[in-house]
């Protein structure tokens, strides 16, 4: 294994009826809190009527903000930002999939921000101007969509409608304070929406796993990686066949927060080459981003498939699919489209022309400044290109 720090705060309360939990748990961090949530949030009634009649009988004042939408923008964190700061809020808790908890991050860490709030955001790793936070108001995180893992990490990933560039912050002071994580709060998500999920879950430990550093000793991480990758799998079509099977609703929750909590790729490597290109996908189409993914990494793996280093992909491919690169490629596309989530990237609208622009966006934002975009091994321009107009 390489050389590694380990830390993370976030104290997780799950099970069923957590949630009835949250005043108690908002009293130890303040007194008057923002409740963010999706501007369609109709779905959440109960909830929010869980969460309110909770926080009164805790003492604590609120102010609902139903302001975020999928793929966050910056204007609705600034629009955050002012409200807390004209209501004098001290906490945020966060009602939803990524989309909210990593929006709620950013206005927690703008309202103490002395700076514009897109300096805080890595929208170039070539030419690093960013500036990031050092502080927060304390947030609450109650996820409805499990995917993210956002409950229970220090990243906010967001939008800059101007430029149409998504990128995140990353930064010790937005770990949340608690992640209340109730099954419940599951059960009527749309089929396609927890597919999505899970496909997100997939990608954040598939991509830990093929950028693994092969001259260090992984077998302890690859094994964990690996049980969770094959529990999703195992765990998704169950929640497809019965909604309502709140214990197979509460692994898929438990493993988004595993997968991205730093428990996995601790003493290995922890860039996200394919979500780099999701991430344009989803600034410039509009698109979920679990489809963008699931859209890449069939994609990925086939390019691997013809390089001479693809003995992570080999080994993946073997171990959760039980088969060579391309068939276990093939397969994935299959199942990725028998829960009805896109698998090609003109299924969101691209067409062969706009690979050059994409190609374009990723350079501009995630590739260092040697030119090239990190990874096990390291991908270039090329190869990014090829990737797009294969996954079309």
């Amino acid at each position: 294994m390489e050389a590694f720090e380990y830390y993370n705060p976030v104290k997780v309360n799950f099970g069923e009826g957590k949630l009835a939990k949250v005043g108690e748990i908002a009293k130890e961090h303040g007194k008057r809190a923002l409740i963010l949530t999706y501007e369609e949030c109709g779905f959440f009634a109960d909830a929010l009527e869980t969460i309110h009649a909770s926080l009164k009988a805790g003492g604590i004042e609120w102010v609902d903000d139903p302001g975020v939408t999928a793929n966050p923008l910056l204007s609705q964190a600034e629009k955050g930002v002012v409200l807390c700061r004209e209501k004098k809020l001290d906490m945020v808790i966060a009602l939803g999939g990524g989309s909210v908890m990593d929006c709620a991050k950013v206005i927690a860490a703008g309202v103490l921000y002395p700076h514009e709030l897109k300096k805080m955001v890595m929208f170039s790793h070539s030419d690093v101007t960013s500036i990031p936070p050092t502080e927060s108001l304390p947030t609450i995180m109650i996820p409805t969509l499990p995917g993210t893992g956002s409950e229970m990490n220090p990243t906010a990933v967001i939008t800059d409608e101007e430029t149409h560039q998504k990128s995140y912050v990353w930064t010790p002071c937005l770990y949340p304070k608690n992640a209340i994580m109730d099954p419940e709060l599951t059960r009527t998500l749309p089929a396609y929406q927890t597919a999505c999920g899970a496909l997100d879950i997939f990608a954040h430990v598939m991509e830990a796993y093929v950028n693994g550093d092969p001259s260090v000793n992984l077998n302890l991480q690859e094994h964990m990686q690996e049980g969770v990758m094959k529990t999703v799998l195992e765990t998704l079509p169950v929640v497809w066949e019965n909604p309502g099977d709140l214990q197979a609703r509460g692994v898929l929750m438990w493993a988004a927060s595993i997968g991205l909590n730093g428990w996995l790729t601790t003493g290995t490597f922890g860039f996200t080459p394919m979500h780099q290109m999701g991430h344009v996908l989803s600034a410039q189409f509009g698109a979920t981003h679990g489809a963008t993914l699931a859209c890449m990494m069939p994609a990925w793996m086939r390019h691997f498939a013809k390089k001479e280093h693809n003995g992570k992909y080999q080994q993946l491919s073997e171990r959760i699919f039980g088969c060579g690169i391309e068939e276990a490629a093939d397969k994935f596309e299959k199942l990725i489209r028998s829960y009805g989530v896109q698998s090609r990237i003109s299924q969101f609208g691209a067409t062969a022309e706009d690979a050059d622009r994409l190609t374009d966006e990723v350079v501009s934002v995630s590739f260092g400044p040697d030119g090239l975009l990190n990874g096990h091994p390291k991908t270039t321009r090329e190869d990014i290109h090829t990737i797009f107009l294969s996954s079309l």
